[in-house]
């Protein structure tokens, strides 16, 4: 193990651990009980829970994540109908003719896939209805793919991911699905959709203008032709003809979905017809899909239909490996040329909307291509480890989605891409249904095997305590331990009416001095942040300067500790142990040969009461736009709000060349945190730099396998999130001096739909997205005077998204001639006003 960053390899000797079981004596007593350990076993705490406890005759309960299948996340547990999430695989791969294959190997991604999920439990597997276009051409037609898998499975539900209803005759549909039914003994369902590209159109061209309502018109046709009732159509003589359906389906009822890109209205439709929905993340948040799964869910309470029965699942674009690393260099060039390639499939559409894509050059293709890349792999789809990608699907889980439908036909190549299921299928099964009878929870565990003792992070104590269940079984506990983390007052008050008979400890210490080095008791009586308390047996702590002189009480200063739970140092890095580990100058070399201290790299102070208060660590200082700014200070200041039981605050670079605070928190019981609050709250307190552009709201925070919270794997923050106005805004009727600040202002909020932007608002953070940003770059290549226009790219839109930024760039774009001159026009003046940025940034500092 070993603190800060990736373990280091902590050199541990026995006589550390000796007299680390004596401090662990003196605090928890030598009586044997009951011990849930419930972290990792590869991390130092099981020096304490496995070594301390059997020497001393516990009995030890071993938690199993794998067992619980996810259920400390008790938010997540809740949030679908039986704690399971189902994993489909989706098809919809471009015929680009690039890859060269031809035949039954052109398909044998698909067949081979189908065969895979069909043996391991997946849910489905889903085709689509191609468009007029290379993007879907490998699936003319779904019902025939659909065939060739009903052969091929045994098991597995054979969807169709989408039937374009207008496209298609309700017959043909009903026939066609219903002899699939009987070659797959009945495994049958249908995604409809209403169709959008107006090319395909060229099949039913008067179905286009009133296609939504033909599609849910034509959903009721089809079901009753497939539950054998008669339908009256008129023949080519003009005479009424009755038809009944051939063959008769298995199925008495066709499992019927709807297919919802990002309108809510569709999803009300899809829950009034009691029908399931099938939706992406193309034109919508994840935030914006769980306001929409909720308006799906009161639609069917309102129209008579069981709210927690129908299925929401969210195609993603998928691809799991061993490590991230792998997982980016395989997915970016054949995802970049995916989504390159379906650029083209917007253009009708865009056109209708005053886009005009095809004048896009290649550079600003490849450009929107990297923008999309990076939006879909970082925050839209599944790419990363089983371990990386589980908190996406808790994410999604708790916002209402019961099924991810894995779109894995992107460009990887084919035995690539089956030698990863493997790896899916290890996500999958972490979020399957509980197969057995018994509830292995860390609730259920704690009642059956009547546990005395527990130690677990306080992001994991939150979690217990705010579900009401798990928060009644701590109640028996005698000894709860939590540490690893900063402690917040709410939290501890929280554990302590949680464990009314028990004792609440808080404990604080590196792998680098034998795991924990000084303890707390916390009590209902102990005001202001909590303390860690007072060193355990032979441990000594000082608070030093950076010339290691001792400070007195009450001054902040870096945390060293003594003693003899001193580590021996780090294997094989000998350099870092003589940074880390150094003699120690307060002892007597008489008492005490070779004594060291070791440099924790974290901040504290002493207490008039004699004991110790962390402030944070160290490291947790970030540089941004010239200052220098304690992420601590920030979340220990939003932890004192009274709606807030968890902070986390994080520099995120999603937009390139654009950092950003964002904040994400964790609400009381019952609380609803509101971002502008929360902004108002730290200006009381904070510089105005140090206030977060984006709060997150989330149920739980991610964690790491110890219990921790995990910052890489904290969310983006998404444009429809609580924000606060940087600067007093621009307006369209704004009288503004400088006319291209003016303009940009105007075209923004024509393409955002705002009444109002400010000067240093992010163009992405107000929802706008790559479509969007096509619109901002013809409108000021048409409406910029020459030469301010001349060679504008939509990179440049890229690298400066904000009014300011962009119109500084533009004031300073002097014409040129020649396109190597123009580049080196761009540079230095890019160069200039990174300049000029640096220096303003320094003299506000000064101010400051």
């Amino acid at each position: 193990s070993g603190s800060t960053g990736r373990p280091k390899g902590v050199m541990v000797q026995h006589g550390n651990v000796v007299n680390f079981f004596a401090g662990m004596d003196q605090r928890l007593g030598t009586d044997a009980g009951v011990w849930l350990a419930v972290t990792s076993l590869s991390f130092d705490i099981s020096v304490l829970e496995l070594l301390w406890t059997l020497s001393h005759g516990y009995q030890v309960i071993l938690f199993s994540t794998q067992l619980a299948q996810g259920q400390i996340s008790t938010t997540a547990r809740n949030a679908t109908r039986n704690g399971a999430t189902d994993f489909g695989l989706f098809y919809f791969g471009s015929d680009n003719g690039e890859s060269g294959a031809s035949g039954r190997e052109k398909y044998r991604l698909l067949l081979e896939g189908a065969r895979f999920a069909d043996q391991n439990g997946f849910s489905a597997v889903w085709t689509p209805e191609r468009h007029f276009h290379t993007f879907g051409g490998m699936f003319p037609s779904p019902t025939v793919a659909a065939g060739a898998l009903a052969v091929a499975t045994e098991r597995v539900s054979i969807r169709a991911g989408s039937v374009v209803l207008p496209l298609n005759n309700p017959v043909r549909v009903a026939e066609e699905w219903a002899l699939v039914d009987n070659l797959s003994d009945g495994r049958v369902e249908i995604s409809f959709a209403s169709g959008w590209q107006p090319q395909d159109f060229a099949l039913a061209p008067d179905a286009y203008h009133d296609r939504s309502e033909r599609m849910f018109t034509g959903i009721e046709t089809v079901k009753a032709l497939w539950r054998g009732e008669e339908r009256v159509l008129p023949g080519g003589n003009g005479e009424p003809v009755t038809v009944i359906t051939r063959p008769r389906p298995v199925q008495a009822e066709l499992p019927v979905w709807v297919t919802a890109g990002g309108s809510p209205e569709t999803f009300r439709r899809a829950g009034a017809i009691g029908a399931n929905v099938l939706t992406h993340l193309l034109g919508q948040s994840i935030e914006e899909l769980a306001e929409r799964i909720s308006v799906y869910r009161a639609s069917r309470l309102e129209h008579g239909h069981p709210a927690d029965e129908g299925r929401v699942a969210l195609m993603l674009h998928t691809f799991i490996s061993t490590d991230m690393a792998t997982v980016r260099a395989h997915a970016h060039d054949p995802l970049k040329g995916y989504l390159k390639g379906a650029v083209g499939l917007f253009a009708p559409v865009a056109a209708a909307q005053g886009l005009d894509i095809d004048n896009l050059s290649e550079a600003d293709l490849d450009a929107l291509a990297e923008h999309a890349f990076e939006r879909y792999f970082e925050s839209s789809g599944l790419f990363g480890t089983p371990d990386s990608c589980a908190p996406m699907i808790e994410r999604l889980r708790a916002c209402g989605v019961d099924e991810i439908a894995c779109l894995i036909d992107f460009g990887i190549p084919t035995d690539m891409v089956l030698a990863s299921l493997p790896r899916l299928n290890e996500l999958r099964r972490r979020f399957a249904s509980q197969t057995s009878e018994v509830d292995y929870s860390i609730e259920a565990l704690i009642r059956r095997h009547a546990v005395t003792h527990l130690q677990c992070t306080p992001s994991m104590a939150s979690m217990l305590v705010g579900d009401a269940a798990s928060a009644a079984a701590l109640s028996g506990l005698h000894h709860l331990l939590v540490g690893g983390e900063a402690l917040t007052e709410q939290l501890a008050e929280r554990l302590l009416r949680a464990v009314p008979e028990g004792r609440v400890m808080n404990m604080y210490g590196p792998t680098e001095t034998t795991v924990w080095s000084t303890t707390h008791t916390l009590s209902l009586a102990d005001s202001g942040p909590v303390s860690i308390g007072t060193p355990i047996a032979n441990t000594q702590i000082y608070i030093l300067d950076e010339a290691h002189n001792l400070l007195p009480g009450g001054a902040v200063g870096d945390l060293w500790i003594g003693g003899d739970g001193v580590a021996r140092g780090y294997l094989g890095q000998d350099d870092l142990t003589a940074e880390r580990f150094v003699a120690d100058p307060f002892s007597d070399p008489l008492f005490q040969p070779g004594a060291r201290i070791y440099r924790t790299g974290d901040l504290a102070r002493w207490r008039p009461d004699g004991t110790l208060e962390f402030l944070g660590r160290a490291d947790t200082q970030v540089k941004l736009r010239g200052y220098r700014i304690e992420l601590g200070e920030i979340e220990a200041t939003l932890r004192r709000h009274p709606t807030v039981t968890e902070a986390a605050v994080v520099v995120r670079e999603d937009t390139p060349d654009d950092k950003r605070l964002i904040a994400y928190v964790v609400a009381q019981p019952g609380a609803t945190v509101v971002g502008g609050d929360l902004a108002t709250h730290l200006r009381a307190s904070l510089a105005d730099y140090m206030i977060p552009s984006a709060f997150v709201t989330m149920t739980v925070f991610p964690l790491t396998p110890n219990g921790k919270t995990d910052r890489n794997a904290l969310p983006a923050a998404s444009p429809s999130l609580d924000r606060k106005a940087t600067t007093p805004p621009v307006q369209r009727s704004s009288h503004v001096s400088d006319s291209v600040t003016a303009l940009i202002a105007e075209i923004w909020c024509d393409v955002l739909k705002v009444p109002t932007v400010g000067m240093d608002d992010n163009f992405f953070d107000l929802g706008g997205h790559s479509m969007l940003i096509v619109h901002v770059l013809n409108q000021l290549r048409e409406k910029l005077a020459s030469p301010l226009a001349r060679d504008l790219s939509i990179t440049d839109l890229f690298r400066f998204p904000t009014v300011h930024g962009l119109a500084s760039f533009l004031r300073g774009a002097p014409a040129a001639n020649g396109v190597h001159g123009q580049a080196q026009d761009r540079a230095a003046q890019r160069r200039q006003l990174r300049g000029s940025r640096s220096i303003a940034d320094a003299g506000r500092q000064e101010v400051r």
